[in-house]
């Protein structure tokens, strides 16, 4: 007569255990990051509607699938940092609905991108500060851009919105580098840090 071995069973069932735990961690790191991308999705939907008229008149880009709010009409004299009227305006109209969704959305985070044209910058001081290169140039456009947004939110949004600068680095209108178009603000829409 033959008799069954008590451990291959408690071998199938400590398999069983590690498989499922596998599976409980696979989800764990994959699920956060899922639901962060849908929350993301659905807020720059729900900021596609908001701004949609900005949009239509040729004042604002929205990218939903990078989360990337391109400000058309917030460019920049050459070789400035200080905002125009029109920016200005633009940046104003923005932050009604900004403060929306930062208050509603905890984990939401800006960061506010300057660009350049590839013009060589002399040290410079102008209104809007000083610089001494195009990398500064546009990291000062960014600040610029970000106290006026925590003029109009106030500063309890500060932590949450940071600045970057790249330059001449990233230009939209290869063609003309010197283009207004690639002295432009870009809003990066975050969630906990997270870049794409």
């Amino acid at each position: 007569m033959r008799r069954n071995n008590p451990w291959i069973s408690i071998s199938d069932l400590l398999s069983s255990v590690v498989l499922i735990l596998l599976l409980m961690f696979i989800l764990a790191s994959v699920l956060p990051q899922y639901t962060q991308e849908a929350q993301k999705r659905e807020m720059m939907s729900r900021i596609e509607a908001a701004l949609k008229e900005y949009e239509e008149r040729g004042q604002v880009q929205i990218h939903l699938e990078t989360g990337i709010l391109e400000f058309t009409s917030v460019t920049f004299p050459s070789g400035s940092a200080e905002l125009t009227p029109v920016a200005a305006n633009a940046v104003k109209d923005f932050s009604s609905q900004l403060k929306i969704y930062m208050t509603e959305n905890p984990k939401m985070e800006v960061l506010v991108e300057g660009h350049t044209d590839p013009a060589i910058v002399s040290a410079v001081r102008n209104k809007g500060g000083y610089f001494a290169n195009n990398v500064q140039l546009s990291t000062l456009r960014a600040a610029n851009v970000r106290s006026a947004l925590l003029q109009n939110i106030g500063q309890e949004f500060a932590q949450r919105i940071g600045v970057a600068g790249y330059g001449e680095t990233r230009l939209k209108n290869t063609e003309n580098p010197l283009s207004e178009e690639n002295r432009r603000i870009e809003i990066r829409i975050l969630w906990n840090g997270q870049i794409d």
